[in-house]
């Protein structure tokens, strides 16, 4: 399992001094690992935004390089080590001088029907789009597709040069879904047996997520390097949360009330009472807002910044640029979204309907990287690449 070197070479690269630095700042270009700023504008809700001192980067291995050495974090190196370990959703890290900042986007009740909610979130994702291809004209695109929400950014209207990858079991799906709608996008068939970058995966996910959940790395950088470094990833993260009725369920697996109230009163009973006070008084969606934070930007932002680090190559979400999350800011979710809007948008989108595949198949567990999420396999990749380790 060699490490990638390049990576290490992070420590060489010139900090970037501010006065002001943003999450869009840090998310729109991929020219820079470190800032130094004496003030950080905002507050990151899905990006991943780390600290050490003035000093912010999207990793956290590229910090712990910068300043010499990981101070391990007792707390976070217990429940990463864990049996069941998925993701560590805390903001502080495996470093003890390194937190995560940021926070939950707050909701809101403007938008009140799902047309609407459809039409406005169509556009914001263009609006989103089309900023970041203006400072990319020499880019590719490289949609990373599954589901609806990844299919749906393929009907937006790209200016540069688009590809697709999709892995199996979507792989198919994906490429009748490019017949389907009239798309002539080619279609990257993902594979995931290249074991050659474990340790360099292990290194830049400083024990966030469970790697077994982390694929198609090696692949991917690939292809970044075969564009020179000159393509961004897009990926359509979580979408599902907020336009489809799924936000109930995540609400409702949110609630700390629910097992005492299951305990007391029984699952009929508990299920009443959830849907009055939670359903009717718009406690369900703060608790959704609360879980995209605790839950969907430690894992899926994290991973976000996993195959940044990884592939040398901006990677980025549909649904998470600022257009887009000044939609999100004004949903009443309670009204806007009893069903799947995404068909909605779509249509928007492409300007006719959208014909999506019956199914969503998930790909399996990694095989090739179980057991390397937590400490040890963590502290030994450090050591193997000479970083100092304080215990």
């Amino acid at each position: 399992m060699p490490i990638c070197h390049e990576m290490l070479d992070l420590r060489k690269r010139p900090v970037e001094c501010c006065n002001d630095l943003s999450e869009r700042a840090m998310w729109s270009k991929h020219s820079t690992t470190i800032w130094r700023a004496n003030h950080f504008l905002g507050s990151s809700t899905f990006y991943p935004v780390y600290r050490y001192q003035d000093y912010y980067s999207y990793s956290p291995l590229s910090l712990i390089l910068f300043k010499g050495g990981l101070r391990v974090n007792p707390h976070a190196a217990e429940k990463t080590s864990s049996s069941n370990f998925f993701f560590w959703p805390g903001s502080d890290t495996i470093d003890k001088d390194i937190v995560r900042i940021g926070g939950p986007p707050k909701p809101g009740f403007s938008i009140v029907d799902a047309d609407t909610f459809a039409r406005r979130l169509a556009e914001a994702m263009c609006e989103d789009i089309a900023a970041i291809e203006a400072d990319h004209s020499n880019f590719t695109n490289i949609i990373l597709c599954g589901g609806k929400d990844s299919l749906n950014l393929t009907l937006l209207p790209w200016r540069n040069p688009v590809m697709v990858a999709s892995a199996p079991p979507n792989y198919d799906l994906v490429k009748t879904f490019m017949t389907d709608n009239k798309l002539s996008y080619d279609v990257i068939r993902l594979d995931d047996n290249d074991d050659s970058l474990l340790e360099s995966e292990i290194l830049v996910n400083c024990c966030r997520n469970n790697l077994e959940h982390c694929r198609w790395g090696p692949h991917l950088k690939k292809i970044s390097q075969a564009y020179d470094g000159k393509i961004i990833f897009w990926k359509g993260q979580a979408a599902d949360i907020l336009t489809t009725p799924y936000w109930k369920t995540f609400a409702y697996k949110r609630s700390p009330w629910l097992k005492l109230l299951r305990r007391g009163l029984g699952n009929t009973i508990s299920n009443r009472v959830f849907k009055y006070f939670f359903e009717e008084n718009n406690i369900a969606q703060r608790r959704v807002f609360k879980g995209l934070w605790s839950v969907v930007a430690m894992w899926q932002g994290a991973h976000v910044s996993i195959v940044r680090e990884l592939t040398n190559a901006l990677v980025l979400s549909g649904y998470h640029g600022p257009a887009v999350q000044k939609i999100w800011s004004q949903v009443d979710l309670k009204r806007a979204v009893q069903n799947d809007i995404r068909p909605i948008v779509g249509r928007h989108l492409h300007g006719e309907e959208v014909v999506y595949p019956s199914t969503n198949p998930g790909p399996s567990p990694s095989k090739i990287r179980e057991g390397l999420s937590d400490l040890q396999p963590f502290l030994k990749a450090l050591r193997s690449a000479g970083i100092a380790v304080y215990e």
